[in-house]
């Protein structure tokens, strides 16, 4: 993939590594054509790109102009076609407004380069000369848009996609609906471009210099997750249970506080500046009470957080949203207060809760509904209205199809652009079950009903559930896989035949599971082929965390996360969420500052060195770190 030749790189003696960097910036550079790496980071995963300027001069520096000016980050893919088959992006935010471009430049399109499947070219209007700043993907091979004579310029291509095109394809199967010229293609769901960056730009200065370099010699050989941002609420004080839910997407991050002020509960955001991770708003509801627990369940997206509170008026439940203003979270003020259409006291609404753009889903696990019985449990979908979007409604109830007394669905939730997917720990005497769900338009269909290959009685499969992409990931922290509940947690992915059923992929257990380790009892999973696993009765209730990474269709524990200061008791790893780049897990059993006060730990995934995704910082991330040396 890259230019450079490892082995030789290896094969220099040394005493120290600063003789491996003047081999690499002073030797390899008059030997290598030098070529430039840019990332993509998104809510659906990182997108490398290697980009050619040997072939597009102009085009090239016109693309890393944008992306030093960090015009590139906040905007969304707009369009998402099928003829031709491109993925296109580079103009319009979240909020679909426009972003004022520079100048145009000129169609360099007459290079030899073809628009095949996975390389990015420049988007342009009918005048050859017009591209600015909006670029395009290639998902599938599109020679109708290569140059073919003067009278048919075509449209420039300029680098190839290099890592991950499983992104690319997830993006592209995003389901689209038609807002009219420039939206026709628009995605159901923002695909947003959180930050565009040289790859090595380690202090996210959108340069590569001697900083990034001095970055990069401190974490030689580090496989990372070994220094994480410890974080609690400002006034925390005993009892609090800080940590009991956490949420992470991008820069920011929130956990629960459910004793917060004798059990009214909070929710804490903190907003990620570098390596440090600050506190920038606590979250409360504006009628609450005693006992309310908010802050039992949270989730987080790009534009809103949802809160649940299964304890408000008499147990009935509610949740809260919470819009961030523009200046970010630290003036964030409710939005509105979610309920359901046909509550009732006990039946615990708001126990889990889920957000991702414009739809939030909130479980009921003890739902009376009145078709599937007693404790049957139900879930709700909820989206703003389009006259005013401070006011959410209720766009669906989800229940099973199949669903009986005692199944408690809606223990768990999770939604992500199309689909949702619904635990229910009851069903089969405690077996448990998940369901996926699929929307078309505004009609939420259930697509299939998962559960273990080895499940057994009292596992409860569909403790904890989390869905994204083509991935969906259920945790069974009472399974006995090698000990006594010991836990367990199953990968799910659409079958290649029948996207509507989904197939298990793979079972994860820990490498070192013990009795009564509860490994399953929160569970996160992203695009880009990662996992995060909790099992927070580990070592004497200590707790533990594990990360996993998919390779093929397998996939392999990579790190197990334990904070350097566990004591007995803490529940590290009680609750857990991961975005592309960090990890938050939760100790609500913390007594840093009071019994069970409760904490939270951030970790970066992987060391910012670590530029091939492998989590370690080699000689192969030396290489392509050469590769945007002193770009400006």
């Amino acid at each position: 993939m890259f230019k450079y030749d490892i082995e030789k790189i290896k094969g220099v003696e040394m005493k120290k590594l600063i003789l491996v960097f003047a081999w690499v910036f002073l030797v390899i550079p008059c030997q290598a054509e030098m070529v430039r790496i840019v990332q993509l980071e998104t809510n659906f995963g990182d997108i490398v790109i290697e980009l050619r300027p040997e072939k597009a001069p102009i085009t090239v520096d016109n693309f890393l102009d944008y992306v030093g000016l960090g015009f590139y980050d906040g905007l969304i893919f707009h369009r998402v076609a099928g003829n031709p088959a491109v993925i296109q992006a580079g103009a319009y935010d979240e909020w679909l407004s426009l972003r004022d471009p520079c100048e145009p430049i000129i169609n360099e399109s007459n290079n030899g380069l073809s628009n095949i499947r996975g390389t990015i070219a420049m988007a342009r209007s009918t005048e050859p000369n017009s591209a600015t700043s909006q670029f395009y993907i290639n998902y599938a091979d599109n020679p109708s848009l290569d140059y073919n004579s003067p009278n048919d310029v075509g449209y420039c291509v300029f680098g190839q996609v290099v890592s991950d095109m499983n992104v690319v394809d997830a993006i592209a199967d995003m389901p689209t609906i038609n807002l009219g010229p420039p939206f026709a293609e628009l995605p159901e769901s923002p695909v947003i471009i959180y930050r565009a960056n040289f790859l090595g730009d380690l202090n996210e200065d959108y340069d590569v210099n001697f900083i990034d370099y001095s970055i990069f010699a401190g974490q030689w050989q580090d496989s990372g997750n070994t220094d994480p941002v410890k974080v609690t609420i400002s006034d925390v004080n005993a009892d609090d249970s800080f940590g009991t839910a956490v949420s992470i997407c991008a820069d920011y991050a929130i956990a629960g506080a459910t004793g917060d002020d004798n059990g009214y509960g909070s929710a804490c955001i903190f907003k990620r500046d570098g390596t440090t991770w600050t506190q920038q708003a606590k979250l409360t509801a504006s009628d609450g009470e005693a006992q309310d627990w908010l802050g039992n369940s949270v989730s987080i997206g790009t534009k809103y957080a949802i809160v649940g509170a299964y304890g408000d008026d008499n147990r009935s439940g509610s949740a809260y949203i919470f819009e961030m203003p523009d200046g970010g979270w630290v003036d964030a003020n409710e939005t509105v207060k979610l309920t359901p259409s046909d509550g009732a006291s006990e039946e615990q609404f708001g126990i889990s809760v889920s957000i991702s753009s414009n739809y939030a889903i909130v479980g009921a696990w003890l739902h009376n509904d009145s078709i599937n019985g007693t404790n049957s449990g139900s879930a709700y979908i909820f989206t703003p209205n389009d006259l005013d979007p401070n006011i959410w409604d209720e766009q669906a109830k989800l229940t099973a199809s199949d669903g009986t007394k005692q199944d408690r669905f809606g223990y768990s939730v999770s939604i992500c652009g199309a689909y949702a997917i619904v635990g229910a720990i009851g069903d089969e005497n405690y077996a448990g079950s998940a369901y996926i769900f699929k929307r078309d338009g505004t009609i939420w269909t259930q697509q299939d009903k998962l559960t273990a290959s080895d499940g057994e009685e009292a596992d409860k499969f569909g403790c904890s559930v989390s869905i994204t992409g083509n991935y969906a990931i259920v945790g069974a922290y009472l399974d006995d896989e090698g000990a006594t509940d010991s836990g367990s947690a199953y990968i799910f992915t659409p079958n290649d035949l029948d996207p509507n059923i989904w197939e298990q992929q793979a079972k994860l257990t820990a490498s070192d599971g013990a009795e009564d380790d509860y490994f399953g009892r929160c569970v996160s999973i992203t695009t880009d082929r990662r996992a995060i696993v909790g099992a927070y009765g580990d070592d004497n209730s200590s707790g533990s965390a594990y990360l996993f990474k998919r390779n093929g269709t397998t996939w392999i524990q990579q790190v197990k996360l334990t904070p350097s200061d566990a004591d007995d008791g803490d529940c590290f790893g009680f609750s857990a969420s991961i975005s592309a780049k960090y990890a938050i897990v939760g100790a609500y059993g913390d007594d840093d500052n009071g019994e069970n006060s409760g904490s939270a730990y951030i970790y970066r995934v992987c060391p910012p060195a670590d530029l091939n995704g492998d989590c370690t910082v080699d000689y192969t991330d030396l290489a392509i770190f050469t590769d945007n040396w002193l770009i400006e």
